[in-house]
């Protein structure tokens, strides 16, 4: 048995007495019962991920994955390749990007991921090394990887999770940089829920009206060419999908197979949760939505995958900045819920 194997043998429904007990515990600690609404709904979840009435406010890793996509020679991102090269360094040399301050906001660690950047990376210090390959081949000519590499991705990122579990991070932020990237996750959105390329292409950095009129059509193109199966995660990944993808579904399965969360960010993320709930139906409860992306498909994918965004900024970015910033509100949660309990009992749980 592989590690992906073993590891979606490993994740189970969330712990239903944990979580009545933290529902009690609510009901009893405020006058007010209900009256922090989503506050209690994400106490509540956590205590179900984690299996304790009183958890406390958890270390978090944020993991950034980067490669680059075959698509882009499509001209469907108004930016150069050599972006995701520059972005990447500006994360571990001169840490001066958003996500590095959200990082630092929210007190994560941050390991940033080469999976399949197309260039040279291995003279870049405090960058993890598991490129794949110089980046996926082109989705509307032929299947983005091999069923293998797909595997390997999602292992890469199963097996980060698991080295940060056993330093003892309980809650993961994921997010990704890679141009021509939107371009993958509205193929994998549309797969999964036989949308078509209309319903689900936005503009990702923002590109002009003429750029979008030829993305759609690259979308449905790399659609129509692949077939690619919803019923089949890997199938999903292997044909329409990036490396990044396979990691960021990796994180979301290590972490659910050890009773921890994995908070989401934007569209690509999203993208690769529905990836995750293909390979297994129980991690979705293990997963915390965080902003809304101003992609135009974000709000009904999460909708489809059954999640809620708590935070509506206009946010672009998807490197894990709005799961940043979701990370903060749950630190809050549980510590007016902890604060409390502590207070009523002078116990913990």
């Amino acid at each position: 048995m592989g590690l992906l194997d073993e590891t979606i043998g490993r994740i189970h429904p969330l712990d239903r007495e944990a979580m009545y007990k933290a529902q009690k515990r609510w009901d009893d600690l405020y006058v007010g019962v209900g009256d922090l609404g989503k506050l209690e709904e994400m106490v509540i979840q956590y205590a179900g991920v984690t299996g304790e009435v009183l958890p406390e406010i958890p270390k978090c890793c944020m993991v950034v994955a980067c490669a680059d996509h075959g698509v882009y020679r499509q001209k469907v991102s108004a930016y150069p390749q050599s972006t995701t090269v520059g972005m990447v360094k500006s994360y571990v040399d001169v840490k001066g990007a958003s996500a590095n301050a959200l990082a630092h906001y929210c007190g994560a660690h941050m390991v940033v991921v080469d999976m399949g950047i197309n260039a040279d990376m291995s003279d870049v210090p405090g960058l993890l090394h598991r490129k794949i390959t110089f980046g996926t081949k082109d989705i509307t000519e032929g299947a983005a990887m091999s069923r293998a590499e797909a595997i390997h991705a999602i292992e890469a990122g199963i097996e980060i999770a698991e080295n940060k579990i056993k330093e003892g991070y309980r809650v993961f932020t994921v997010g990704e940089m890679g141009i021509a990237n939107t371009t993958a996750s509205a193929c994998i959105l549309g797969a999964f829920n036989r949308w078509n390329a209309v319903e689900v292409t936005g503009r990702g950095t923002n590109i002009s009206d003429a750029r979008l009129l030829h993305k759609i059509e690259m979308v449905q193109k790399a659609l129509d060419v692949n077939q690619p199966d919803p019923a089949d995660g890997l199938d999903v990944l292997s044909k329409v999908g990036g490396f990044e993808f396979g990691c960021m579904t990796g994180v979301m399965l290590g972490a659910a197979a050890n009773h921890c969360m994995t908070i989401i960010d934007g569209f690509n993320s999203t993208a690769s949760a529905f990836i995750a709930k293909a390979l297994s139906e129980e991690s979705v409860q293990y997963l915390m939505a965080s902003h809304l992306s101003l992609e135009q498909a974000h709000r009904k994918s999460l909708k489809a995958i059954g999640l809620t965004e708590y935070i509506d900024l206009d946010i672009r970015l998807g490197e894990a900045v709005g799961a940043s910033i979701q990370k903060k509100i749950l630190d809050m949660a549980l510590a007016v819920y902890k604060d409390g309990a502590d207070k009523r009992t002078g116990v913990a749980e």
